[in-house]
């Protein structure tokens, strides 16, 4: 019994499995499922004749028809059939479902006929022969295929699919201008990314060593270039790396950073946190200059000493103070803030002391290293001083002790790691 409820349970969860899948024939995703319709079986020589009798008529008993396929034995749709008699253009027919009629007028003696299709998957099909008489003329064409590819591929900024990129592909004279692809909403209203970044192209050509140049460009991006021939597609999604260009596609004027320093970076071996907002005077003429608003934290460990009893060796007591800052900045981009590498910038922030109100000046000097187009790794350099109330304690003889507070003078310089966001 147990056994038979496994295998429902097994049986439930694939046909969930089955009925969750996405139609990629429902969507609009430019990726269609086309290998399961079934292709039109060729006729026999018997059924295509009792075809072209059925298309005659008492005035027009002269016929010329046919079936073509390829030589897969798959019927040929829409190729065009053209007769010359004697070299005079007779008639032109599109093929239905691989079959075609085309009525000449009787010929009371032979005449040549020039026999011509053409289909932009197969190579063209040409022939000659001799007509006489009235008896319908029953052809069965075999054309061969061309060599077909559908090019896919996918196209990434470092480790992220890129939707909206530009692709072009250029074969045998002839420009496809596509667009990679986003995600989309499914029949079933998911959001769903199976096809971002990616495109497809199908491609017809006569020999196998044609070749293929592609090129990718997309805003903030460097072109990409790739060749290959015919040959060398084994049918597999491309991965095309991308890399950013050298600076930004525009100049932003917005800058948000928060910046964190660690105790072993610090004189002191504190902890910084700082928050701060900048905004470009001018994204032209004065984009190197930028004003804004700084709000930065130290949180110090102090080590006080004090005398207890005599002849022991003093106390000491550790005591964690935050003091915090805010006020207005400026800073300098001394290289310019549209490289992606390197950026350097140096700024002073006009501050006041929350704790102990008092204006103090900060002075720092950092650089920039963009991860991708608005975002980035800051590594900077902050000098700093400050007055602050530090707790002494005094110990009496009666094992009392009692507190009071000393304004110290504390000189604060460290290194801080951000993270910087420009719109």
């Amino acid at each position: 019994m147990m056994k038979f409820y496994s295998q429902v349970i097994v049986l439930l969860f694939l046909w969930v499995i089955g009925y969750s899948q996405i139609d990629e024939t429902l969507i609009n995703s430019g990726f269609e499922q086309k290998d399961t319709i079934t292709a039109l079986q060729p006729l026999t020589i018997d059924q295509v004749k009792e075809y072209i009798l059925s298309q005659r008529s008492e005035q027009q008993k002269e016929y010329i028809g046919g079936q073509v396929s390829s030589i897969f034995h798959e019927v040929i749709d829409d190729a065009t059939v053209t007769i010359k008699i004697e070299g005079k253009h007779n008639d032109s027919v599109k093929i239905t479902n691989g079959l075609f009629v085309i009525p000449f007028v009787y010929a009371d003696k032979e005449k040549l006929l020039d026999f011509h299709i053409m289909h932009p998957d197969y190579h063209p099909f040409d022939t000659s022969f001799i007509v006489f008489g009235r008896e319908p003329v029953v052809l069965s064409v075999k054309m061969v295929p061309k060599h077909k590819i559908l090019l896919r591929g996918r196209v990434f900024a470092g480790n992220l699919p890129m939707e909206g990129a530009n692709v072009e592909i250029i074969h045998e004279g002839n420009t496809h201008h596509l667009k990679t692809l986003g995600c989309f909403y499914d029949v079933e209203d998911y959001w769903n990314c199976l096809f971002d970044g990616m495109f497809k192209q199908e491609l017809i050509a006569d020999d196998l060593s044609d070749s293929i140049n592609l090129m990718f460009t997309s805003r903030g991006m460097k072109p990409f270039q790739k060749g290959m021939t015919f040959s060398e597609y084994s049918g597999e999604i491309m991965q095309v790396k991308m890399k950013y260009a050298s600076k930004l596609p525009e100049m932003p004027a917005n800058n948000l950073n928060l910046k964190l320093g660690f105790p072993f970076a610090t004189s002191d071996h504190d902890w910084f946190v700082d928050i701060s907002y900048y905004r470009a005077l001018n994204k032209t003429n004065l984009k190197r200059i930028a004003w804004g608003i700084d709000g930065s934290m130290y949180i110090s460990a102090v080590s006080v000493s004090y005398p207890t009893l005599p002849n022991l060796e003093p106390a000491r007591a550790d005591s964690s103070y935050i003091t915090g800052f805010i006020g207005p900045s400026a800073l300098f981009w001394i290289l310019s803030p549209d490289r992606r590498r390197f950026s350097t910038y140096a700024g002073c922030t006009f501050s006041v002391q929350l704790n102990n109100p008092q204006f103090v000046l900060h002075s720092f000097i950092g650089t920039r290293y963009f991860l991708d187009i608005n975002k980035a790794l800051s590594l900077e350099f902050r000098y700093s001083e400050y007055d602050r109330d530090v707790t002494h304690y005094v110990f009496n003889l009666y094992g009392d002790a009692t507190h009071y507070t000393i304004s110290e003078h504390f000189i604060k310089f460290h290194v801080s790691l951000g993270i910087q966001i420009v719109f």
